[in-house]
């Protein structure tokens, strides 16, 4: 079966565990409903680790061929959303790693670099640029919990899945990095309730 990014309308709404149990009988065309559902939100999460957009629909495109080709291995235990980001982030890692080799970028193997995604440029205000602005000078690890939970809205046990740490690791990188964007804030002086509405929009923007 070839797997590739928008492969149609999904034929009819079916929990995750239903399709992949339809795929592991044999009927592989079920996959497609996985990719319909997820390709989208994906994308938005590569592109903020990797920034090209040709290297993020490749990466796409690799994970869910990946997932297919490993959907024997999956369990139900964790929700397949977690385990095919852990994937793709896996896959975004190794590219990251190649162009560190190629020696065009340096890559540290928990802050992960990347170029800033269209929602930073395009905040509605200035104190919502701003704070986009503070909300990119934190560790690579903290944006990425916090966009997982605020944007993505996964668990904590699902971006302890994501981001292969332990779930007491995520609720530090959530706690810390929010106040470290308070910290941020208050340093420039941000109006307490500007900030705190700017500080929303960015984390789920």
């Amino acid at each position: 079966m070839r797997v590739g990014l928008n492969s149609g309308l999904e034929p009819k709404k079916m929990e995750d565990a239903e399709i992949i149990r339809q795929v592991l009988a044999g009927h592989h065309e079920q996959f497609a409903g996985l990719v319909q559902r997820y390709q989208e939100p994906l994308i938005h999460f590569l592109r903020r680790i990797l920034g090209s957009e040709d290297e993020i629909l490749d990466c796409a495109q690799d994970a869910f061929l990946a997932a297919y080709r490993n959907l024997f291995r999956y369990t139900e235990e964790h929700p397949f959303r977690a385990w095919l980001y852990a994937i793709a982030r896996n896959k975004a890692l190794d590219l990251l790693r190649k162009r560190r080799r190629a020696g065009s970028q340096p890559l540290d193997e928990t802050i992960v670099d990347h170029q800033p995604g269209p929602e930073e440029v395009s905040l509605a205000n200035e104190q919502a640029s701003m704070l986009s602005e503070v909300l990119n000078e934190l560790p690579e690890h903290y944006k990425q919990a916090l966009y997982l939970r605020y944007h993505q809205e996964l668990t904590y046990e699902e971006i302890a899945l994501v981001l292969q740490i332990p779930v007491s690791r995520v609720k530090t990188y959530l706690h810390r990095g929010k106040e470290k964007l308070r910290q941020h804030l208050e340093r420039r002086d941000f109006h307490e309730g500007v900030g705190q509405r700017a500080m929303d929009s960015t984390i789920s923007g």
